[in-house]
């Protein structure tokens, strides 16, 4: 910004000195060049976070059917119910975000669409009121009408979604707006007791009742099995088997798709300033008469860098050997993204190098200088997760699970003539002085708002931070007899 003085000699009004005058000439705004990058960066990093659908590869027979199943519940007011069956990362949800987006620009006004998830919404309840939530802010009702008795509540919900015929008691032409209900994590719905939400939405999706479409989606190939007889029978076993990528191409067809930004994914305004002629260096200008828009540059980087044999064998062939997931690689490549400079805005091997890549934190279990005696309480504690089916556990708990072990290894020692190692049975007052350090270590979290002031008492129940395998596999020196305390239940 610069500020010119218009006048040396200070002005005066009403009799006071006001100082110079400055006035403001220029004031410094993003170029156009500079305007387009952090527009381009802003829509390659939404991809990769999933704010933006990822153009689906592959997957087009499975788009088919599931766009005619929501067009036959919409258009025809049929009831539809299918699941969407997939490991984590393989396009279950883009699949169903995308004939959802092709639904809309023709029936946008005549269907509504719910979604739910088995992990927030963990009962009947709180997915019912997130029902009502959802309907009562797309079809303009009033909270007030909510009841707070769960039977009376499902009663109205199912009769705002019933057919006028239903509602007249007599037929008509007329078709009611279609629902479409998208169940992310399926199977944890399945385990809820009763399975009362289930079976209700599969009912009205087998009747006449409602024009209603329920897509489950799931990583579980079994989930069927979950289900119910009545909620079973209320299904239409209609299924669609998402696989991941079978070939090293594939793989890097859908990692391609996710990176590069096509035309037609763009709006108008996106679309024009991202068509704009780069600025170039007069010796590129001579050589090369058209102009080249950073779309075209950006995509044609990244046809480059998966030409590269270093970042296949580095970055792609790893994932792809282990995970195939899609979403690991691109979480690698977040940080890269994020670093570009209007100055240097394409992705290659030295930029994605130079910058560390996102990875989860190692366990600093194995860092830990346990003794014997604090390992085995962790063990006792961890087992105790798996053997009472609960997350929480105090000290007097682990101590006696702790002396069973040990008095069994000691039995067993003796019976076959050996020594007894690392199982000697330690007081209670040296273990509760050990059942401290895990809770200072921050191995053993107390559950907040039990055991009064006592946070580490012996009834202050606790919830132990590793599972059972980790510490196996974080604690390889330790006694053999602990071992088998990781290994056997």
């Amino acid at each position: 910004m610069s500020i010119r003085d218009k006048s040396k000699a200070s002005s005066k009004v009403n009799g006071f000195h006001t100082g110079p005058e400055y006035t403001v000439d220029n004031v410094s705004a993003p170029s156009a060049s500079e305007t387009s990058f952090h527009l381009l960066q802003r829509l390659v990093l939404e991809k990769i976070t999933g704010k933006r659908s990822i153009p689906l590869t592959g997957l087009e027979d499975e788009y088919t059917k599931v766009y005619q199943l929501l067009e036959q519940t919409v258009v025809s007011g049929e009831g539809n119910s299918m699941l969407l069956i997939g490991g984590r990362g393989s396009g279950k949800s883009s699949l169903v975000r995308k004939s959802i987006a092709e639904l809309s620009k023709a029936q946008k006004e005549n269907f509504h669409v719910i979604n739910l998830n088995g992990f927030i919404h963990t009962d009947d309840k709180l997915a019912l009121r997130e029902i009502w939530r959802q309907l009562g802010r797309e079809m303009e009702i009033e909270d007030d009408s909510l009841s707070k008795n769960y039977a009376d509540t499902l009663a109205t919900l199912l009769a705002l979604l019933s057919h006028p015929s239903e509602i007249a008691g007599e037929e008509s032409d007329k078709v009611a707006k279609a629902v479409l209900f998208i169940m992310d994590e399926f199977d944890l719905f399945a385990s809820h007791p009763r399975q009362t939400l289930l079976y209700n939405l599969f009912d009205i999706a087998q009747s006449r009742k409602a024009p209603v479409a329920v897509l489950g989606l799931t990583t579980r190939i079994d989930v069927t099995e979950s289900l119910e007889k009545r909620v079973k029978s209320r299904f239409s076993h209609r299924y669609i088997h998402i696989s991941l990528p079978k070939s090293f191409s594939a793989f890097k067809e859908i990692f391609k798709a996710a990176l590069q930004v096509r035309p037609e994914e763009l709006n108008v305004e996106e679309r024009a300033l991202l068509s704009t002629p780069l600025e170039r260096q007069e010796k590129r200008k001579k050589a090369s008469k058209e102009p080249i828009s950073l779309l075209a540059s950006w995509n044609s980087s990244i046809d480059s860098l998966l030409s590269n044999l270093d970042f296949q064998q580095s970055h792609l062939h790893p994932i792809y050997a282990t995970t195939k997931s899609i979403p690991a690689l691109l979480s690698s490549l977040y940080l890269p993204v994020a670093a570009l400079t209007p100055t240097s805005p394409l992705l290659n091997p030295t930029t994605v190098d130079s910058v560390p890549a996102l990875v989860a934190p190692q366990s600093n279990l194995s860092l830990l200088s346990l003794s014997d005696l604090a390992l085995a309480l962790l063990i006792a504690a961890a087992r105790l997760d798996i053997i009472l089916d609960t997350d929480t556990c105090n000290f007097l708990l682990a101590y006696n699970e702790y002396v069973a072990l040990a008095s069994k290894a000691r039995i067993q020692s003796a019976a076959s003539g050996a020594l007894a190692g690392g199982t000697r049975v330690w007081g209670k007052d040296v273990a509760r002085r050990e059942w401290e350090t895990l809770v200072s270590l921050g191995l053993l979290m107390p559950v907040i708002g039990t055991g009064g002031g006592a946070i580490i008492g012996e009834r202050a129940m606790v919830r132990c931070d590793v599972a059972l395998e980790e510490i196996g596999e974080a604690c390889r020196g330790m006694d053999r007899v602990m071992t088998k305390w990781c290994r056997q239940i």
